[in-house]
């Protein structure tokens, strides 16, 4: 069984969002929005990134900073959205399997996309930053697209549907 790219994150950083979500009580219908705002923040952080360059020390931090904000991001959906998604879509097999594949597909993505940070982390050479910046920042802008479009869309209406 291949493990969340969230869980090698959860040791490194010592994050528990679950266990944060109880603790502050947290309503479930909350995490959307706040999964949507973590996605506008990495798309100006990676903006800023790609504005500063990775060639300069801003530019590198910033970077870190996207890095921390997509491992913080994917921990949340990891253990705190998939879970509810899957016991909302319980009696619905093809909802399950939609959030099965997306999980699937974030565990490969992910995975490339930390390899691209860490890469990065210290500088690297302008055109091959370029290339690669540009590759990654495009599957990460498809998939940001296609999680509020289709998964959290699909995750209200269950939701919405438990409580109506």
């Amino acid at each position: 069984m291949m493990r969340p790219v969230a869980a090698s994150a959860r040791r490194q950083f010592g994050f528990n969002m679950h266990i944060e979500c109880i603790l502050k009580r947290r309503p479930m219908t909350r995490i959307v929005p706040e999964l949507k705002h973590d996605h506008l923040e990495l798309k100006h952080i990676l903006e800023e990134v790609r504005r500063l360059g990775i060639g300069t020390a801003a530019g590198r931090q910033t970077l870190l900073a996207a890095r921390d904000r997509f491992i913080r991001h994917i921990q949340r959906e990891d253990e705190v959205f998939y879970p509810d998604y899957r016991r909302l879509a319980r009696r619905d097999p093809l909802r399950a399997a939609t959030a099965d594949q997306f999980a699937e597909e974030m565990r490969q993505m992910g995975a490339a996309i930390l390899a691209f940070f860490d890469k990065y982390k210290d500088g690297g050479e302008g055109m091959a930053f370029a290339i690669d910046f540009g590759r990654i920042s495009a599957q990460l802008q498809s998939r940001l697209h296609k999680e509020e479009a289709i998964l959290y869309a699909r995750y209200e209406e269950m939701a919405a549907s438990k409580t109506a």
